[in-house]
């Protein structure tokens, strides 16, 4: 029986969309450095729900983004989801979309095992809406301290 891993790295974004795919390039980077089997990468396009299941059976996860909170573009954040600003699901129609504090919320009512650390590194972006496939400049440059910000955070927070 193969063991799973106790830590998820999740980037999350769309690396077609500009600097949305933030989150898809700091995990990309933390997972050619890394040198624990007991963290899984991975990369998800879709939040809320879809992303409140991935996290099922972890002790601890990190949550790679894109945010845009009117900060200095390339800004880097890193911070307890639980210390973040719950947004709910103001700007969606669906359930499934709804914000990862929210769904976390609902799954543990519903006895799924998750996390109990989450912590969320966030870049703050120019271009989330445009199709291209690379970076922005100032997010491109801030992707350095994203990955390590991630990996600083994998050795101090050991369960």
């Amino acid at each position: 029986m193969t063991m799973r891993a106790s830590t998820l790295v999740v980037g999350l974004g769309n690396p077609i969309l500009g600097d949305d795919g933030v989150g898809w390039c700091v995990a990309q980077q933390v997972q050619q450095h890394l040198t624990s089997s007991d963290v899984d990468v991975a990369c998800l396009a879709l939040g809320g729900v879809t992303l409140m299941e991935r996290l099922v059976g972890y002790r601890r996860a990190i949550i790679i983004d894109a945010m845009t909170t009117g900060a200095p573009v390339g800004n880097v954040l890193c911070a307890p989801l639980a210390e973040l600003t719950n947004p709910a699901a103001g700007h969606t129609a669906s359930s499934h979309d709804t914000s990862l504090a929210t769904a976390l919320h609902l799954g543990r009512k519903l006895g799924a095992r998750l996390p109990d650390e989450v912590w969320v590194v966030a870049v703050e972006a120019e271009r989330l809406y445009e199709f291209s496939a690379g970076l922005s400049p100032a997010v491109s440059a801030a992707v350095p301290e994203a990955v390590q910000r991630v990996e600083a955070w994998l050795v101090e927070s050991p369960f």
